[in-house]
């Protein structure tokens, strides 16, 4: 089975002199996709197409929208700057604490080690999901993915307040997070469909 092209559909594009065109596709499964087409030489210039996928009651979905070129590289700016962030907190927090850490658990059995992480079980994984990606990674490897930005309270929680010298470099990703997402907003709140 293959899949089916729609007639393009011509939509007035965001100067209003000319179009874009959009042409879906379909195929027996029910998949559909979308192609844009911008066909304006004016608007080709100064607009980018922005797309964001997202998730709503267990269906993914896909934004679309044309936005001013300016717009969308400020906000890939500001995306990089929050990845470069949180690279440098992991690595941070992994030369400062890391060796503290290992040995915090070392020698502990599995189950101690996942109670004291998902304190007794109140956060994720489940004892089941903790055992599979032991097996599956090794339990040095599990630790380590606890130096994730995300996963660092957990580390601050179980190594107590010395290892708070991490919460300001948290509250500054956070910062970053919190201007990427306003970035994104703004790309939305100017799209053109």
């Amino acid at each position: 089975m293959s899949w089916e092209v729609h007639e393009p559909i011509k939509r007035p594009c965001p100067c209003g002199k000319g179009h874009y065109a959009v042409i879906g596709r379909s195929d027996d499964w029910n998949r559909f996709d979308e192609h844009w087409d911008m066909q304006c030489p004016a608007c080709h210039a100064e607009y980018v197409l922005y797309t964001l996928d997202y998730t709503r009651k267990g269906m993914t979905a896909t934004y679309r929208g044309w936005v001013p070129s300016n717009v969308l590289r400020e906000l890939e700016a500001a995306m990089a700057a929050v990845e470069e962030a949180r690279k440098q907190l992991s690595s941070y927090a992994i030369a400062a604490l890391g060796a503290r850490w290992t040995a915090h658990f070392a020698g502990k059995a599995k189950k101690t080690v996942w109670h004291e992480l998902t304190e007794n079980g109140k956060h994720y994984p489940s004892l089941g999901t903790f055992y599979r990606h032991v097996a599956d990674s090794g339990m040095a490897r599990v630790l380590e993915g606890y130096f994730d930005p995300r996963e660092l309270p957990t580390v601050i929680r179980i190594l107590g307040p010395s290892a708070s010298e991490l919460t300001e470099r948290m509250a500054e990703v956070a910062r970053l997070e919190r201007e990427m997402d306003a970035q994104d907003s703004r790309a939305r709140q100017q799209a053109f469909s």
